[in-house]
């Protein structure tokens, strides 16, 4: 084999350009090359993710909206033969459509605020009407003391029209709330709220289903005292944004001093309920309704100075505080273990 002349240039079969790769540099390549697969995947995924709760979102809202327009179109019409004021239909006709769009975020959009007003105060007082019913068949409640599975669907949907009270409540600002129709609304609810939570009230109510009442009565209001039901957290709100009572009755000469009573004293009845029911008084445990209370009412600043004296009373009863304060014992008690 001849050896090349020094001085000639070698010419590499691959290529002019061609140079070695060193070990690391391939494995930080390969490396690279693996990162941006795995980033595209991702990119992907995520692409895929975002349009498909987008397009759950928007079939969502087209079918609440669509839903609010019959169900509209149902209550308006009172001479329609397909309106047949029973329990039966007030529960799955007219509350179990209501239920599903007026929990929708498009619901309260600006542009169907007031649409959605109307329609939840249209709601409120049929079932109003209904438990002022002494007719068993028409009546709501007459749910609450009837089969298992009634009773079931009595509870669930009496549980969200609960918690659909709550968040008008927390929605009406009496210190700066110039629509009177809100604050109209939210006494609606609030009478709602309490009869619903107070057997007594319904007029169906025999002596031998009073034990059956009220235990679907004592459900309700431990789901009151629960953080899922958003009571407590609606009330703070509320109180918060009442400012001063005197104050308060000074500037809002447009809405009735009745009204701002009722709902106030309707809302601090609500979440009083579960230390006043039956299985409080048979010892039950209260630690769930006592954090919420001390959590978002016993903490609100100048909490005396936004309710009106005679409802101080109730909120500063011992019944009502001391399961509220023995859960700064027990903290003391568990932090004193941890030291």
């Amino acid at each position: 084999m001849s050896v090349p002349p020094s001085g000639h240039r070698q010419v590499s079969l691959r290529g002019s350009s061609a140079r070695e790769i060193t070990r690391d540099a391939l494995l930080q390549k390969v490396s690279e090359e693996r990162q941006l697969r795995s980033h595209l995947r991702r990119a992907a995924a995520a692409a895929l993710s975002i349009q498909q709760v987008w397009r759950r979102y928007l079939v969502v809202r087209i079918v609440s909206e669509q839903l609010h327009e019959e169900w509209e179109v149902l209550i308006n019409q009172p001479d329609c033969p397909d309106i047949n004021l029973t329990n039966q239909w007030i529960s799955s006709k007219m509350l179990r459509p209501f239920l599903f769009f007026i929990t929708q975020p498009s619901s309260w959009y600006k542009g169907q605020k007031n649409k959605t007003l109307k329609s939840i105060s249209a709601c409120f007082k049929i079932i109003l009407n209904s438990i002022n019913s002494m007719d068993a068949s028409k009546n709501f409640c007459s749910f609450a003391v009837g089969m298992p599975e009634e009773r079931s669907v009595w509870l669930y949907q009496a549980k969200r029209l609960i918690s659909l009270c709550s968040f008008i409540l927390a929605r009406c600002d009496h210190s700066c709330c110039k629509d009177v129709y809100m604050v109209e609304i939210t006494a609606i609810a609030m009478r709602l709220a309490v009869s619903l939570t107070d057997c007594k009230t319904w007029k169906i109510l025999k002596t031998e289903d009073t034990t059956t009442a009220s235990a679907s009565v004592e459900s309700l209001i431990e789901f009151i005292g629960a953080n899922q039901s958003g009571t407590y957290s609606c009330l703070r709100r509320y109180i918060s944004c009442l400012g001063s009572h005197a104050t308060l009755e000074k500037k809002n000469s447009s809405i009735s001093a009745d009204d701002h009573f009722l709902i106030t004293a309707s809302a601090i009845t609500i979440a009083l309920r579960p230390f006043h029911s039956m299985r409080a008084g048979k010892g039950a445990d209260l630690n769930g309704a006592s954090k919420q209370y001390f959590t978002f009412i016993l903490t609100i600043p100048n909490l005396c100075k936004h309710l009106p004296p005679l409802l101080l009373p109730a909120i500063k009863h011992i019944s009502i505080l001391q399961p509220a304060l023995n859960i700064l014992l027990v903290v003391a008690d568990l932090q004193g273990q941890s030291i």
